[in-house]
């Protein structure tokens, strides 16, 4: 990550103050792993060995409290999130200690928008 990024998203993080931005670089950390994971649930779909299913139910389950945001605070839909999150930049997306301490600022509900 852009350490002039990382510090200005530190800075409004210490502060609970989330942007739309940084909820898509959020979803973006394991969106390709989520993708992947469906295609290999769908392909093992008939067989006995499919361990798939329950890793890809865990993202998605993680993964929903940033949809839930941007759907409802953003008036976003599920396409306009899937368009925003081909323009999300690589090195903008975060660690998965900072995914999570957004993750937690939205489910505790004390955040302020940006």
């Amino acid at each position: 990550m852009d350490r002039s990024y990382r510090l200005k998203m530190e800075d409004k993080l210490n502060t609970n103050t989330l942007t739309k931005e940084y909820i898509l670089n959020c979803i973006a950390k394991h969106e390709k792993k989520i993708n992947d994971l469906a295609y290999k649930e769908k392909q093992y779909k008939a067989s006995n060995y499919n361990n798939h299913k329950l890793e890809l139910d865990k993202l998605i389950e993680y993964r929903q409290p940033f949809i839930d945001i941007l759907m409802k605070e953003y008036r976003m839909s599920l396409e306009d999130i899937k368009i925003a999150l081909q323009d999300v930049k690589d090195k903008n997306i975060p660690t998965n200690a900072v995914c999570d301490q957004v993750r937690g600022i939205i489910t505790n509900g004390c955040y302020f928008l940006e």
